[in-house]
Order: C-alpha cells, then structure tokens, then sequence
C-alpha cells in the first residue's frame, strides 16, 4: 500500500534538523506523532529501492520488516565495496581512531559480520523462489568474504591479519565479543563449514582476551562473551579462565545500583548513559541465548542459569524508565559518549522481544524501533557511499570520541537484533503505538540516575535535568555530553572548541573573561537515590582550566535545585566563593542551518529556530547581597542580570548556526548568594506561554536557605539549600 507524503514530508522540503514535530508553517503541530507516513524521505540511494510502506500495520511510520531487512542488506553491501581482497579488512574514509589502522580494520569487520549474523539467522538463508512469502535470501558472496576474513584474520601470517586481543591492541577484545556473537548466529553457514585447523586458529585468536586487563567497565561482558562461545565449540577452558569468568561476572554486578540501571563502570564519577542499554542489558541477553548450547553441568551454563531471572527482571525495571527518555518522533536523548551509535539505542528494548522479557506492548517497541530508524534515515544520517558517517546526523567532529574510527558507527547493527524476532511475531505485526511522549504531559523522577524527566505531547519533547550523571575524572575537565544541567530530545549541549566560552545549560563563576566549569556532581536532595518528586538537587565544586591543569576554585561551591513542570526547569543555585565572581546561567541551545533569531519578552529573552523550536530564559532572582530575613512576596531581580545571547557557531551537530541564552549576575566578595533562573524548551513559541511569573522567595536558617518556590502553574515547594552540610527539612508542597 502506498500514500501520498504528507506536505511537511514532501521530498523537494525535506524536515530541518531542528524541527521536532513541526508542521508546514513551522509551528508545533501535534498531529506529526501519529500522522502516517509513505517511508522515509530519505532512504540511501546506495541501498536501492525504498520497500513498499504499510500504513496499516505501520500508521506512525511506514516502516516494516522489509525496511529492516533491507536497511541490513544496503549497509552490508556498503560496507563490502570497502572491504580488501581477503575480506578481513573494511576500512571506510575517514578520520583515524587512537587505536591505529589496523584495529579501525579490524572493527570495520566486526562490527558488519554482527550485522550479517542477525540477518542470516534471522531470516533462515531460506531461497525466496521456494517460498514466495518468505525474507530474501543473503547474498552467498556475503558469507563468503566474511569467511574468508575470519580466516585471514585471525591468521597471523596473513598480510590482512587482526592485532592480536593483547596489552598492546585492547581494543581488539570489544570486536572479539562481535566476531563471537556473529559466529554463534551464523554458527551452520560459517563456523560448521570451517577446517578444523582453521577453527583452531580462530578460538586461539580469541583466547587472547584472557592475555589482558580488562577496562573497569562494560568491557567485562566482552570477554565473559568470547570465552563463552568458545566454550560453546568445545573447546575446553582452564581452571583459571574459568575464575576469570566468574570474577568478570562479579565485577559487571558491583555496577548495578537498582531500578533496572547499571552505571558504565565504577569509576570516581557517575557515568550512566546509553551504555546502559546497549551494552549492560543488551549482553546478558544474548550470553544466555549462547549459554543455551553448553553442557547443562558447565560453569558457564550454571552461572547462566543461576542469573537470567534476574537479569530478565533488571531489563523490565530499566525499560519502565527507557520508554520515557525517547522523544516522540524517536530521537534518542543526547546525553553520553558513542552517540555516532545512533539507533543502536533501541537495542533493549528490542532485546528484551528476543529474550521474551518486554513489559511493552509490541506495538510500542516496534514503533520505538522504527521510529529510531526513521528520525536518523530522514536527516542524512547516510552518507553517499551508505554508510554512516562519524557524527549524529552528518558528520559531526566534536561530538566523536578518539577511540571511534571510521566504522565505530556499525555498532548501531545491535538494534537488527530484531531480526532474530520471527516473521509472525506480534512485534511484527501489530498495529504501532504512539510513544510515551507523544500521549500526554508528565513529569517522572528517576532515582538511580538522579535524572528528573519532563515531557510534554504538544511537541513530544523529553527534557532531562541532570543531578546524577558527570563521568567525572580526576584531573580532567568536565565532559559536556555528562556534565550539564539539562539534556532533551530535540537539542544537543554545544561542543568543539566553543563549549567552554559559551556552555548550555550550565552554572558557573565568571571571572577574568572566563567561566567556571562544573566539577564532581553529589546529590543533595533528600531522599532514596537524591531526587524528589519533580525535582532534583546537587552540589559541586567549580573548577577552571589553567594551561590544561583543572583547579577547583578557592572556597567555592555552587549547589542546584531543578523543579521541573510541563516545558520549564527552574533552577536555584546558592553560591559561595571568596572571590566577587558574577554568577553565569545559561538555557538550552538553539542550532538551525539559519541564524535563530531572538526576541525579548518582558524579562524573557527568547532564541528562536526557523522550525519553531524555541528556548527562554528569564531571571527570576539574582541576590548581590545575603538574602533577606524577611519574605518578600515579589521576586527579587537586580537590575544589572539582563539576559542576553551567546553565539556558539559550530557547536553543534545539529545545525551550524548555534544561539544560547544566558544571565549573568553580579556577587559580593564573599558572600553567599542565592539566585534562580527559568529556563524552557518547546517545539513552538506557543507551548511556552506563562500562565504566571514563577516566585522564589529566600529565608536564611541556621546557614543553611529555606526556598519557598511558586511554579507557573501555582505549584508550591518548600526547598532547602545547603542541606548537605547544616541538616535538611525535607520538601514539602504547602
């Protein structure tokens, strides 16, 4: 069945990259998340012709199995045009990673074979002209070169051959756990076929994983996955390796802090991201699958067995909260490294299908799926060659770590786990259902990763305000992609070079022409995990850069409250420092392929998108001086915190004109002072209309701040600032 494209579709206009559900006039139009769609607008040319959408299984976004299946199949062909003669090698163009050619080679070759693993066994190899109604059949050119590279690969007198898993190549450890991975999928077509001198080399190249130290995060699953398969062969493992596996395990438990959420390792700071998905929930689920074809009476099997309850149930608590971080039209939450992996964010829930443990109804993750599929295809997320490019949309420098190489962006092959989910399956076949966000407003606390999430249906929207996550690293400046205030769905934190003059989302000192730098995040905010209903609160220690050498600042220490409600945060922050630093606050950066333009309404200022999208700013308290004893039914605002906004040209993936709002406000010389911002996100300057000026009025007790806040809604809040170090009364709503 095919449709006309709507007119805010229309291939001559494609959508802009900054235009969350934006209709033909530019302004927010809510029917954007459930109007259907002919398929996307942009599928590669390189991968051929578009399959036929279904509008009737597929109302939010045309897209089907057939989509999948053939998504695969371009990006495999893609991939092969670069692949050496041997087919060990696939190096696209492209910038280096840090860890030398021969590992981008060698990750080129990983990360596409577990592509090629899902599709194979995901759709039998079955020959279409035997069964007209069946997937078609894999390229046998495909299974070929990727046998033949497994070989040269992992031979190590062949001139194409991998680094060997090692101190001196570690890297090589995350791509054996694909190689591993694909090999048990692909297990009758390619590892059945091979000479058995050829599968002894091939298990002694992957033993290399227990020559080594394995980095103190999700790279323990890594090797608990090789060693596993080898197990699977039967080849025997040590004693010792054995211990290893038992000892990786254990580790990979010390990171899991409840509520479905494991932190990226456990490290000084808290790194809780996408990893968590795509990595920390998506491995367990294919370890169990593979522990399935050892001896019931292994270790391995026993450990398997003795764990996957617990690990199904980890995956439904976590996707209670998942379902929530994702915006209506399926974009990701631009928070965390390897965001080049795109829509492998949809990996958990789409291995939660496979493993038989979703909560969701199988409309909602195949709309998840698909729509993630969709919002990365319509913006260019392609290249010209079918590949996908270092960055978000295109490509983006700044945002790429330097471990990332040309083909790290295949990683997002995990999310064609859903191949493995049959034909006939619900997943496949019911209707789609819109997103969380697209159904109503709301407002959700997450405790574990002290993230408080507000979104809102007008614009499907997710706004994050962030008190828990930083990746803090002693000695090393903060990390924007953890360390700021706020992360959403439809923005992203400047980046490059820019980011430390004019940072989103941020609070900090100014001084000497520079600005302050958010240090270790503690949690302040009374109760289990330090977030509140709606709220949130932390502390930190502000930091500056001198010549590279991060130094906290002389007695300083800056403590935040969020409130979040509807498309607004406000943000308190009681401040000292020795020093008379103004204090800096900044909103949500604006980025278009034309300048935003800016507005000033009453004491907002207003940064505006060509396709609606919209950020405000308005003071609402800046105190020079200690705050009063008395309340004062008004705010209190100084003349001199006049908002105004920064150009960041360059700082973001998602258009290179980039426009933040921000205020700064003067400080006495040690004092301590109390100041507050609103700040608001919306997909159209309609959704951010206030039906009432916030309040914030400030009470000193016993060093401590009582803050009684009044919300645009008439909410109230009674909050405590400096609780950590004077006691706490606990928020109260009057």
């Amino acid at each position: 069945m095919t449709t006309k494209l709507p007119p805010a579709w229309d291939e001559s206009d494609p959508p802009r990259t900054t235009r969350p559900n934006a209709g033909p006039t530019g302004e927010s139009d809510p029917s954007r998340t459930t109007r259907p769609n002919a398929g996307p607008t942009a599928w590669p040319p390189r991968w051929g012709a578009a399959p036929v959408s279904d509008l009737d299984t597929s109302p939010l976004t045309g897209l089907t199995r057939d989509h999948w299946i053939a998504a695969a199949d371009g990006l495999l062909r893609s991939a092969a045009r670069q692949a050496s003669a041997s087919g060990a090698r696939i190096t696209p163009d492209g910038r280096p990673s840090w860890n030398g050619p021969d590992s981008d080679a060698l990750e080129g070759y990983a990360r596409t074979f577990l592509l090629l693993g899902w599709r194979l066994s995901g759709t039998g190899g079955v020959d279409p002209e035997s069964d007209p109604e069946s997937d078609p059949e894999v390229d046998p050119e495909l299974v070929a070169a990727y046998t033949s590279g497994l070989v040269a690969g992992t031979d190590a007198r062949h001139p194409d051959a991998w680094p060997r898993i090692s101190p001196d190549c570690i890297q090589a450890l995350v791509e054996a756990a694909s190689v591993a991975l694909a090999l048990h999928q692909t297990r009758p077509w390619i590892w059945d076929r091979l000479l058995p001198e050829q599968r002894d080399v091939v298990v002694g190249w992957l033993l290399g994983a227990f020559t080594m130290e394995v980095p103190d995060n999700n790279w323990h699953w890594f090797r608990v996955v090789v060693a596993t398969f080898v197990a699977t062969t039967g080849y025997p493992l040590s004693a010792d390796q054995h211990e290893v596996v038992d000892a990786d395990l254990a580790r990979i438990e010390e990171f899991y802090v409840g509520d479905g959420w494991y932190r990226d390792g456990a490290g000084e700071g808290d790194r809780f991201d996408h990893y968590a998905g795509w990595a920390m929930h998506f491995y367990p689920v294919l370890w169990h699958r593979m522990c399935e074809s050892l001896d019931a009476t292994s270790p391995i099997a026993r450990r398997s067995v003795a764990m996957r309850e617990t690990h199904r149930a980890r995956l439904v608590d976590f996707l209670a909260d998942y379902q929530h971080l994702v915006g209506a039209d399926g974009a990701p939450l631009f928070l965390g490294r390897s965001l080049t992996y795109r829509w492998a964010a949809a990996t958990a829930p789409l291995a939660a299908v496979v493993d038989g443990a979703s909560s969701w109804s199988p409309g909602l993750t195949r709309h998840l799926a698909s729509a993630m599929l969709r919002y990365f295809l319509d913006r260019g997320a392609i290249g010209s060659e079918g590949l996908p490019s270092l960055g978000w949309f295109g490509p983006y420098p700044p945002m790429i770590q330097g471990y990332s190489a040309p083909s790290s962006p295949f990683w997002l092959s995990k999310a064609f786990v859903c191949l493995l989910i049959d034909a006939e399956d619900p997943f496949w076949t019911a209707v789609e259902e819109p997103l969380p966000a697209a159904m109503e407003n709301r407002v959700r606390t997450m405790p574990r990763p002290g993230l408080v999430v507000s979104s809102t249906a007008d614009d499907g929207i997710v706004r994050v305000a962030n008190h828990g996550t930083d990746n803090h690293r002693p000695g090393v400046p903060d990390d924007p992609l953890y360390s700021r205030l706020a992360y959403s769905t439809a923005t992203a934190p400047v980046l490059g070079p820019v980011a430390p003059v004019v940072p989103d989302n941020h609070v900090g000192l100014v001084s000497g022409g520079r600005i302050s730098r958010r240090g270790r995040i503690h949690r302040t905010v009374p109760g289990d995990g330090r977030v509140g209903d709606g709220f949130a609160g932390s502390w930190h220690v502000p930091t500056w850069v001198d010549d590279g050498v991060v130094v906290e600042a002389t007695g300083a220490r800056i403590e935040t409250v969020s409130v979040l409600e509807g498309p607004w945060e406000l943000r308190i922050h009681r401040v000292e420092a020795d020093e008379g630093s103004a204090v800096l606050d900044s909103g949500w950066a604006v980025a278009d392929d034309v300048p935003p333009r800016v507005e000033r309404v009453g004491r907002q200022i207003r940064v505006i998108g060509r396709g609606g999208l919209v950020s405000v700013l308005m003071p609402v308290l800046g105190q020079a001086d200690e705050p009063s004893a008395e309340p004062s039914a008004e705010p209190v605002v100084e003349p001199s915190a006049e908002p105004v906004v920064e150009d960041a040209a360059g700082g973001s993936p998602l258009g290179p004109f980039v426009r933040v709002p921000s205020v700064t406000t003067p400080r006495r010389p040690g004092a301590v002072s109390v100041h507050a911002v609103l700040v608001g996100l919306a997909g159209s300057p309609s959704g951010l209309v206030l039906d009432r000026d916030p309040e914030v009025v400030v009470e000193e007790a016993g060093g401590a701040h009582l803050v009684r806040v009044t919300m645009p809604s008439g909410s109230q809040r009674l909050l405590v600032l400096d609780s950590g170090r004077h006691g706490h009364v606990p928020p109260v709503s009057p």
